[in-house]
């Protein structure tokens, strides 16, 4: 008696047959900047939550009333959405950009979790003005052409405009707040 056979797997792709290394890496890829996008997203909505429903960390409201808490931590936050420019600095002088675009995307997880420890709260008129711009950012930066694979060029050029104006909103509103918060204190 002979024993029986294995079963081999089918060499077609989708058909059980083992993936070149090349498309698990690039299969790879692809879920690793999803996993990032939706941390971001994650983070942002929990935030938006938590604020939407009035829940507090009472020592983190209590440390944020301190002023010299406010400028540390907003410091921090401008410093961040400077970082965040670099790239579009990188392109303008027509630099390498593959690798700076890498840490911008995955930079954009911190956003969220830097405005919370710079403020829990949205805030009123141009902060609150300044909060839904800066979280319409981080939503924006989630729907990257890049990260969902989509190759129009309307798609593309829209998206790139939203994002640079809303980016470049934040900074200014940012700037605003900081020269604000400095003038009046």
């Amino acid at each position: 008696m002979t024993a029986p056979a294995r079963a081999q797997p089918d060499p077609r792709p989708g058909r059980g047959g083992r993936l070149p290394a090349r498309l698990k890496a690039l299969a790879a890829s692809h879920l690793s900047q999803w996993r990032w996008r939706l941390a971001a997203l994650a983070l942002a909505a929990l935030y938006l939550a938590q604020d939407a429903a009035g829940l507090r960390w009472h020592w983190l409201d209590q440390i944020q009333t301190n002023d010299l808490y406010k400028y540390i931590t907003g410091s921090l936050l401008l410093a961040y959405v400077g970082w965040q420019w670099y790239l579009f600095i990188a392109r303008q002088r027509r630099m390498r950009i593959q690798a700076w675009l890498i840490w911008h995307q995955r930079g954009g997880i911190l956003a969220p979790v830097l405005f919370y420890i710079h403020s829990v709260h949205i805030g009123y008129g141009y902060l609150a003005a300044l909060s839904w711009v800066f979280f319409a950012n981080i939503l924006l930066g989630a729907a990257s052409p890049v990260g969902v694979r989509l190759r129009s060029r309307a798609y593309t050029a829209l998206w790139t405009i939203a994002h640079v104006v809303f980016a470049a909103l934040t900074l200014l509103l940012a700037l605003f707040h900081a020269y604000i918060a400095f003038y009046y204190k």
